[in-house]
């Protein structure tokens, strides 16, 4: 038994029951069957007085309902039909909006380019100024030290007539000096190096090592001897020999004999002298 028929089993059985009440009721209370059902058409004349009534207002109000639906739907189209445009309009709003935004993004880039211009063309007058500051005062600087330089130019001017003055003396001097050494044998050109002072001495000690003999003489640094230079060892009017200076201290100096100049036997006491005088 399907579901439908289950239901319809439930109903006649409710029916049965509900009828069998009604019986019971009215058996028990011996109503008068033809009042009822007068009362009860009466009753059902008016309902379908009511129905009819109520019908009637139904399709008043199911016009009405059908009117105001097609109003509302023509303002719901014409709605829609605004809001397309205003979709539209939003839509070119939109890309006015981002090309503003885009000339903004600019002129923003733009004004911070200028900015920054301005500030390096700010640092760069400042600078200029700077600099100018610096090179008048390296100008003024300049000028002050031009007048201290043309100061000194002139005294140097007064210094050189004085060191012409000076010079043309000490050319004479020169010239006069020259001649007293040409005439004592010296070269005026010669360097002092090169010029052997005349100084004389004596053997002071002698002694032997590697080399050869060598000999300790009374005169030194002092009397104008230097390394390398050559004495001549002499006893009386006899000629002994020649020695290299190889040390010298500021009174004394030590020698070797040079072997090829020795003509005698060299002792404690003998004379020494740079250069030797003839007659």
């Amino acid at each position: 038994m399907n579901l439908l028929g289950k239901i319809l089993t439930v109903g006649i059985a409710f029916v049965a029951t509900m009828l069998l009440v009604v019986s019971m009721m009215v058996y028990s209370t011996h109503k008068n069957w033809k009042t009822s059902y007068d009362t009860l058409k009466t009753q059902l004349s008016e309902a379908r007085n009511q129905n009819q009534q109520l019908q009637s207002k139904y399709d008043s109000l199911d016009s009405q309902l059908q009117a105001e639906v097609e109003a509302s739907q023509q303002d719901v189209r014409k709605l829609e039909s605004e809001r397309v445009q205003l979709i539209a309009q939003s839509s070119l709003i939109q890309k006015r909006l981002d090309s503003l935004l885009q000339e903004q993004r600019s002129n923003t880039a733009a004004v911070a380019s200028t900015q920054a211009n301005n500030e390096e063309l700010t640092k760069e007058v400042a600078s200029l100024r700077l600099a100018l500051r610096e090179n008048q005062q390296k100008r003024d600087e300049a000028f002050s030290a031009m007048v201290k330089a043309t100061d000194k130019v002139h005294q140097a001017q007064g210094k050189l007539s004085t060191l012409v003055e000076r010079n043309g003396q000490l050319t004479q001097e020169v010239a006069m000096k020259s001649s007293l050494l040409r005439s004592h044998g010296f070269d005026p050109t010669a360097t002092p190096d090169a010029v052997v002072p005349q100084v004389r001495g004596l053997v002071s000690s002698m002694r032997r090592n590697a080399t050869g003999q060598l000999i300790e003489v009374t005169v030194g640094a002092d009397d104008g001897l230097r390394k390398g230079q050559t004495l001549e060892v002499f006893r009386g009017e006899r000629y002994l020999g020649r020695a290299e200076i190889i040390r010298t201290e500021p009174d004394r100096a030590v020698a070797r004999i040079i072997r090829k100049f020795q003509q005698g036997q060299i002792q404690e006491g003998d004379h020494v002298a740079t250069k030797l005088r003839v007659g």
